[in-house]
C-alpha cells in the first residue's frame, strides 16, 4: 500500500497556498520529515501495525521490570543503571526499561538532506528515580550495569542516575544527538578531535518532613522540618581515563534537638575519584581510586543513603569487571564520616568495609543471581547487648528478575564472626514479588515478606543481624523502625492514573523476631529495650505520590500512621505516629 505525499487531489480542484503549506507542515511533523521534502512528490510503502504489536514492543513481558533486572539489557550508552533502593511499580518499569530505537529518519528520494526523526512521545526518557521514593527498593549492582555504558547514541536522553558518576554523555560527541536543552554541559570537547572532554551536572532539593507524636509520643508533640540538599560535579574524560569530583552541602531548620548527622553537612566533597577504564568488545574494566560512592542489589546492604538529606560515600579502591553477561565489583574502602563543618568529612574511626559482589545470569529465565561476600569491621559497635568490637562477614544471595506479568525479588544473607569475645552468628530473608493486572490504570499488586534474626541473650552466639549500610528509608519515608530484629508483611498497590503520575498504597505490619531483643533504627542504633515483652510492634498504612514533570524536575508527597502495637505501649510509647513529607528536585 502506498501514497503519494502532497500528490494527490480532486480533479479540477485548486487548493489554497495557506492550506497546503499547513497540511505539508502536519505531515512534516507526523513523519518527522522536513516540510520541504514532503513538499516534493514522494512515495513511502505503508504497513498497518497492530496495537498488540506495539505493547508487546515496548512492554516485552508486560510485566513489573525490578531497576537491577536491567543489568542484562544491553542499552546503548544510557549509563550504568543506578542502585539504590525501591519496589519498582509499574512507573519504574516504564522508567528503566531500555526505551525503544528511535526509527531510521525518512529519506528524501529527490535529493534533499535527511532530516532526523523526532521522538515520539511514548518513546522519550522513561522519569527518573525520584529522591526516596518507593521505587528505591530494587536496583542494579553497580558492576552489572557497566556494560550497557559506551559511546553509542541512545533512542533519548538518558535519565539521570542514581549514582551521577554512572552517567556516560560520550555520544554527544557528535553534535547532532543532542536532544536536551542542557546538553551543552554534558560534553564539552577540549580538543578539535573531541576525544577529551568536560562534563558538568548538579542537583537541589528542598524537602519538608511533618510529624506528630514524634518518636509515638516519647517526641515533642509536634515536628516540621526544613531540608535542603545541594550537589555538583564535575568529570574530565580521556581515553582510558576519567576524573570526577562532587561536592555536596545539606542543611535542616527546624528539628527539635537539631540537625541528626544524616541531616547535615554545610560543604564537603562527597566524590573524589579517578578511573583507569579499558573497554573491548565484550570486556570493561574499571580501576576506581579516591572518594566514590557504592550501591548494590536492592539496597539492603549497601546504598547511597538517598532518602535522608545528606547521602553516604567511602574512600578506597574498586576494581569493576564485567565481562559479558558476567559482572563483578571487588573493593577495599573505609567509610567516610558525615560532620556538619566545613571540609572536615574524614574516616570512621578504625572501620573498614571490603568486599566482592558478583552478578550472573539466572537459570531460570529472564532473571538474574548475586552472590557476594561483604566484611565490616567496626570497633565499637553498639546492640542492645552492649558495645564491642564487631568483625562481620556478610555472605549473600539474590535471584531477582520478570516471568510474564509477574517479578520476583528473592534475598537470603547469612553473617558470621565475632562480637567481642562472643561467636557472631544471624540471618535474614527478604523477598518482594508482584504481578501485573491488564486493568486501567496499569495496576501492579505486590507483597514484601521479610525477617531479620535478633539477639538470644547472653550465652549464645551474637545474633542481632546487621544491614550494615542500607538505604535510609527502610519501611517507609518516616525511617520510625530500622532492619534489624524484625518480620514483617508489606502489601502494596501502585497505579498510573497518567503517565507523569505513580500512586503508591501500603501498609507494613512489624514485629519482633526475637523477644530477647529489642528495636532498632535504621542506622542499626539500639532505640526501645523490652525484653520479654510482646512481639507486634506495630502497623503502618501509607501513601506515596511520584511525578515527573519533565525530565529535570520531580516531585513527590507521602503521607502516613503508624499505629502502636503492644510491644510500644509496655515500653511507654503512648501515641500513635502521623508523618507528611514532600519534596521537589532539580537536576541538570
Amino acid at each position: 500500500m502506498s501514497f503519494q505525499a502532497c500528490g494527490a487531489r480532486r480533479p479540477g480542484s485548486r487548493p489554497r497556498a495557506g492550506a497546503r503549506a499547513a497540511s505539508t507542515a502536519v505531515l512534516a511533523v507526523a513523519l518527522g520529515a522536513s516540510s520541504d521534502a514532503l513538499a516534493r512528490p514522494t512515495t513511502w510503502p505503508i504497513e498497518p501495525v497492530l496495537a498488540d504489536s506495539l505493547s508487546k514492543a515496548r512492554y516485552p513481558a508486560l510485566g513489573h521490570v525490578p531497576t537491577d533486572s536491567l543489568a542484562s539489557t544491553q542499552r546503548p550508552a544510557s549509563g550504568h543503571v543506578p542502585t539504590d533502593s525501591l519496589s519498582v511499580g509499574p512507573a519504574l518499569a516504564r522508567r528503566d526499561a531500555a526505551p525503544p530505537q528511535v526509527s531510521a529518519p525518512v529519506p528524501d528520494l529527490r535529493g534533499a538532506p535527511a532530516a532526523r526523526a523526532p521522538v515520539p512521545a511514548d518513546m522519550r526518557r522513561p522519569p527518573a528515580l525520584k529522591p526516596g521514593s518507593p521505587a528505591q527498593s530494587a536496583g542494579a549492582t553497580e558492576a552489572a550495569a557497566l556494560a550497557g555504558r559506551g559511546e553509542g547514541r541512545p533512542a533519548a536522553p538518558p535519565p539521570y542516575r542514581l549514582l551521577r558518576a554512572d552517567e556516560d554523555y560520550r555520544y554527544l560527541r557528535d553534535r547532532g544527538h543532542r536532544a536536551d536543552f542542557l546538553d551543552v554541559l554534558k560534553y564539552i570537547p577540549l580538543g578539535p578531535r573531541g576525544r577529551v572532554a568536560l562534563s558538568f551536572g548538579g542537583e537541589t532539593r528542598q524537602r519538608l518532613d511533618w510529624f506528630r507524636n514524634l518518636d509515638w509520643g516519647a517526641g515533642p508533640p509536634r515536628s516540621l522540618s526544613w531540608m535542603q540538599r545541594y550537589m555538583f560535579h564535575a568529570e574530565l574524560r580521556a581515553p582510558y581515563f576519567r576524573a570526577f569530583a562532587q561536592v555536596k552541602s545539606g542543611l535542616e531548620t527546624g528539628r527539635p534537638g537539631g540537625p541528626r548527622a544524616i541531616d547535615r553537612d554545610d560543604f564537603d566533597f562527597h566524590q573524589a575519584f579517578a578511573d583507569f577504564d579499558l573497554e573491548r568488545p565484550g570486556l570493561r574494566l574499571i580501576v576506581r581510586a579516591g572518594r566514590h560512592e557504592l550501591a548494590f542489589g536492592s539496597g539492603r546492604l549497601v546504598s547511597p543513603r538517598e532518602g535522608p538529606n545528606v547521602r553516604r560515600s567511602f574512600d578506597g579502591v574498586s576494581v569493576i569487571l564485567s565481562v559479558r553477561r558476567v559482572h563483578a565489583h571487588l573493593f577495599v574502602t573505609r567509610p567516610v564520616a558525615t560532620v556538619p563543618g566545613v571540609l572536615d568529612d574524614g574516616w570512621e574511626r578504625g572501620q573498614w568495609f571490603a568486599g566482592a559482589y558478583l552478578t550472573v545470569p539466572s537459570p531460570l529465565r529472564g532473571g538474574q543471581v548475586d552472590v557476594y561476600a561483604l566484611y565490616l569491621d567496626r570497633p565499637e559497635a553498639e546492640y542492645h547487648r552492649g558495645r564491642a568490637h564487631e568483625r562481620r562477614l556478610s555472605l549473600g544471595t539474590r535471584w531477582f528478575g520478570a516471568a510474564g506479568r509477574l517479578d520476583y525479588n528473592v534475598e537470603a544473607v547469612l553473617q558470621t564472626g565475632r562480637f567481642g569475645a562472643a561467636p557472631l552468628l544471624a540471618w535474614t530473608v527478604a523477598s518482594d514479588t508482584g504481578v501485573r493486572l491488564l486493568l486501567p490504570w496499569d495496576p501492579r499488586l505486590g507483597l514484601r515478606l521479610d525477617v531479620a534474626s535478633g539477639d538470644r541473650g547472653p550465652g549464645r552466639p551474637f545474633g542481632t543481624f546487621s544491614a550494615l549500610f542500607p538505604k535510609g528509608s527502610y519501611f517507609g519515608e518516616d525511617a520510625l523502625v530500622g532492619p534489624a530484629n524484625f518480620l514483617d508483611a508489606h502489601p502494596m498497590l501502585t497505579l498510573t492514573p497518567v503517565e507523569p503520575l505513580s500512586l503508591t498504597l501500603d501498609w507494613v505490619v512489624l514485629g519482633r523476631y526475637s523477644l530477647a531483643d529489642g528495636l532498632y533504627n535504621v542506622p542499626g542504633e539500639p532505640t526501645i529495650a523490652d525484653p520479654g515483652g510482646a512481639r507486634f510492634v506495630g502497623h503502618r498504612a501509607g501513601a506515596t505520590l511520584e511525578a515527573e514533570l519533565g525530565r529535570h524536575v520531580g516531585f513527590v508527597v507521602t503521607v502516613g500512621r503508624f499505629f502502636r502495637g503492644p510491644f510500644l505501649a509496655q515500653a511507654g510509647r503512648t501515641r500513635d505516629v502521623d508523618f507528611l513529607a514532600t519534596w521537589l528536585t532539580l537536576k541538570f
